[in-house]
């Protein structure tokens, strides 16, 4: 498999050997990423080409997976966090008849039995049975920490350690297509929900061994597979002087969050930290959320604010 291009720390740096940096406009990238690099090579990559050192992604995805891949570009690498929260969704491709250390094709086999199969009427049902809330035990190769160690450090060591179960949510989940091999499934799920899990989980109740052959995400909140861009056609843009046109502001990335627009005069003061005065009081009687992202009347950012635990507004995140 052709492994993309994963550019050097200089490159990645946004240097090129010499210490012209372009400006950027701030804004998350919708990148489609490439199967076979890291979340974080692609993050690199994505900085190497905007030639911009303030980089992160908002939800890792695994090697071999493709698809949606939030890059937080300068400034908005301040509201990574909150778009790590958003619902996830997934068209996975499922092998039967084998089953990987790591639940996926890049593993090391730990059961074959060739020709094992499932009916398309049970596999549907199994996969269907999957929506609801319930306690997950995520794959013993992931990022979980395990006493300050990462789980997939110590499975790679041949360590086996149990790993507490996450409650998750899966919204929606069925089965796409199905062959006596293997199927492919739509998932929506919530954060936390490892689809490497499932060949363990499916795989007991069908009673059939199975890997996750591919993946590709194609939702991370509003952001959409339909609006995402390759890395090459990143290259193209900047090439053009157009790459900042791929990038989302700030203030509609958080299209979900209540937006509050702060009068003239309280500007200065909440770009300071400071929250204080009448509006703020009908801040509080406006918004029933939990957040609100503050903006300027021209729509600038401004901070993320939350109540607080006696219901006092306070700044969570200055832009």
């Amino acid at each position: 498999m052709h492994r993309p291009r994963v550019p050097c720390r200089r490159e990645a740096e946004g240097v090129r050997g010499s210490r012209y940096r372009a400006p950027v406009t701030a804004g998350v990238l919708v990148l489609d990423k490439p199967g076979g690099i890291t979340s974080f090579d692609a993050v690199r990559a994505v900085g190497a080409i905007l030639r911009e050192r303030k980089c992160g992604h908002a939800g890792t995805l695994d090697p071999m997976a493709t698809g949606v891949l939030p890059v937080c570009v300068g400034a908005a690498t301040k509201i990574a966090g909150y778009l790590v929260e958003e619902e996830k969704e997934y068209e996975a491709e499922f092998a039967l008849g084998v089953s990987t250390d790591t639940g996926d094709a890049t593993g090391k086999p730990t059961e074959e039995r060739p020709g094992a199969t499932a009916s398309e009427p049970e596999v549907a049902a199994a996969v269907s049975g999957l929506v609801g809330t319930f306690p997950q035990v995520p794959p013993a190769y992931s990022a979980v920490k395990v006493g300050g160690v990462r789980s997939y450090a110590l499975a790679r060591k041949g360590k086996e350690v149990p790993l507490p179960p996450r409650t998750v949510t899966v919204r929606e989940a069925r089965l796409l297509s199905w062959t006596p091999g293997g199927f492919r499934a739509h998932i929506a799920c919530s954060k936390g929900f490892y689809v490497r899990a499932l060949p363990r989980d499916l795989g007991e109740r069908l009673g059939v061994p199975m890997t996750v052959a591919g993946l590709r995400r194609i939702r991370v909140g509003d952001f959409r597979i339909g609006d995402a861009v390759t890395l090459e056609g990143l290259r193209e843009l900047a090439a053009r002087g157009a790459a900042s046109g791929a990038l989302i502001p700030i203030a509609k990335a958080l299209s979900g969050m209540p937006h509050r627009v702060v009068p003239d005069e309280a500007v200065p003061a909440v770009r300071n930290g400071r929250l204080s005065g009448e509006w703020l009081v009908r801040l509080a009687a406006e918004v029933r959320e939990e957040t609100a992202l503050l903006v300027t009347r021209e729509g600038e950012p401004l901070s993320i604010v939350g109540r607080g635990s006696t219901g006092i507004w306070k700044i969570l995140r200055g832009m």
